[in-house]
């Protein structure tokens, strides 16, 4: 099973801080609430901000894991890259003009200062989580510009903006490459990437017949909402709880009781208090006054334990619990790792 590949049921227990950022994203994500318009043949036209049957549109990619700040006229990724590469193998002339700066955050933390510092240095970039299963991080931030000359100078903003905005760590991971990290992976080492005559006068031939829209204009504030609620899923399923500080202190998701500590009798007494409000609404005030009030006929009539006066209940005789420390008040609630009761 994959990241948002779970029971839908078990999203709908997420659990969001009141007045944090993930909250506010919510209930403004539009794109989510009306998702399913996708399905029935709608889309979404980043024009004008409303959904449409068939026409010229742009759709809201909803599954992109990347909050773009700033596009390049220059740029135009869906033809290049997803007709012209990946199904052409062709890597096209702005694929080799194009030259990338590369921030990797650490942890969810990081990525929300990198949005930040990309917003504040307002140039072309993008930054968000890394599902690709060949590159070896969680977290990605991308810089871009059209030649080596253009690449060197970000680098060198880019790197004091990440000591500034993130740490020196980070800062000192910074670097600069060529093109996509799939042509690399595919084609080779950058400097040997070249296109033929005969794929030139292809090239032409397909942006002359196939329409579809460039990708770097600036995208809409209803898809970045979408992309900043997947960070927080994605940062728990990696075990980043720094996204904790985004959520009012609340992890995303309820969280498990353990049963490593206390006393085995005490344990299996909270059991059945636990139980029986569970199962018959009978308040934990009630069950604690019931045991205490049962203990204390059982040692008054010289039995052992409540278990076996018990069994004049119906009880079964193997649930001869034994509670030597009854406890007059109320027992600590059960809770799960975020102190929640569950």
């Amino acid at each position: 099973m994959g990241f948002l590949a779970s029971d839908p049921r078990i999203y709908k227990t997420q659990q969001v801080g009141e007045g944090s950022l993930l909250a506010k994203l919510k209930s403004e994500d539009y794109g989510g609430m009306f998702g399913f318009l996708q399905d029935m043949d709608f889309i979404f036209d980043q024009a004008d901000g409303r959904w449409r049957r068939p026409g010229i549109y742009r759709n809201v990619m909803s599954n992109t894991p990347w909050y773009h700040h700033k596009g390049i006229p220059q740029k135009w990724c869906s033809m290049d890259h997803d007709i012209l590469f990946n199904r052409l193998s062709i890597i096209p002339p702005r694929c080799l003009q194009c030259w990338k700066v590369v921030v990797t955050p650490t942890s969810f933390d990081e990525l929300m200062k990198l949005k930040d510092m990309e917003v504040y240095l307002d140039v072309a970039s993008k930054c968000g989580i890394e599902m690709r299963d060949y590159t070896p991080k969680f977290y990605g931030g991308y810089f871009y510009n059209n030649s080596l000359d253009e690449g060197r100078d970000c680098l060198e903003k880019v790197q004091k903006a990440t000591k500034e905005f993130i740490n020196q760590e980070v800062a000192d991971t910074v670097i600069l490459k060529r093109g996509c990290t799939e042509y690399e992976m595919i084609v080779g080492p950058s400097p040997y990437w070249h296109i033929t005559e005969g794929q030139e006068e292809l090239v032409k031939i397909a942006e002359a017949l196939i329409d579809v829209p460039r990708g770097a204009s600036i995208q809409d504030p209803l898809q970045q909402r979408m992309v900043l609620i997947k960070w927080f899923l994605w940062a728990h399923m990696n075990g980043d709880m720094s996204y904790k500080d985004y959520n009012g202190g609340k992890a995303l998701f309820p969280g498990y009781v353990k049963y490593n500590d206390g006393d085995v009798e005490l344990v299996k007494r909270d059991l059945m208090v636990a139980h029986a409000q569970a199962k018959y609404g009978t308040p934990i005030e009630t069950s604690m006054e019931f045991i205490d009030l049962a203990q204390r006929f059982a040692e008054d009539k010289g039995m052992e334990s409540v278990g076996k006066l018990g069994t004049s209940l119906g009880w079964d005789t193997t649930n001869d619990y034994r509670f030597n420390k009854i406890l007059s008040e109320v027992p600590e609630p059960l809770k799960g790792e975020d102190g929640e009761i569950t």
